[in-house]
């Protein structure tokens, strides 16, 4: 004769929905965090302090000095004070004003902090004589 199957005897939804559930959750939650991991950091940018493309310009110490205490300081006054800095190191008056640095755009994305060896191509190397 044969046995009757009950309901109870076929495995439990909860076996078959929350494994998968558990793999999706967790494949978008490491997509999601690798995204947000570039987004913040990206390609080089994960050192405190590093900047890339930037030139060091000379301003005065007025504005040297509200830089160094945060204050919002539009890019009109830097070129101003920049202009200004300049005319004076030219003009034989010695204020000794300070160099700052500031991000300038560049036609060319420069990737310094690549070492050369990954920048310039390889050379072919010869076959082994036999």
């Amino acid at each position: 004769m044969a046995a009757k199957t009950s309901v109870d005897d076929y495995p439990s939804l909860l076996w078959v929905i929350i494994p998968p559930v558990v793999l999706l959750s967790a494949y978008f939650t490491r997509k999601w965090y690798l995204a947000r991991k570039l987004r913040l950091h990206g390609i080089g940018r994960g050192a405190p302090g590093f900047q890339t493309n930037v030139r060091r310009i000379r301003v005065t110490p007025e504005i040297a000095a509200r830089i160094r205490r945060g204050e919002e300081v539009s890019p009109d006054e830097i070129a101003a004070a920049s202009a200004k800095a300049e005319a004076d190191a030219k003009g034989g008056i010695d204020s000794s004003p300070i160099t700052e640095t500031r991000t300038t755009p560049a036609t060319e994305p420069v990737n310094e902090w690549l070492p050369q060896s990954i920048i310039t191509p390889k050379k072919r190397a010869k076959g082994k004589r036999k």
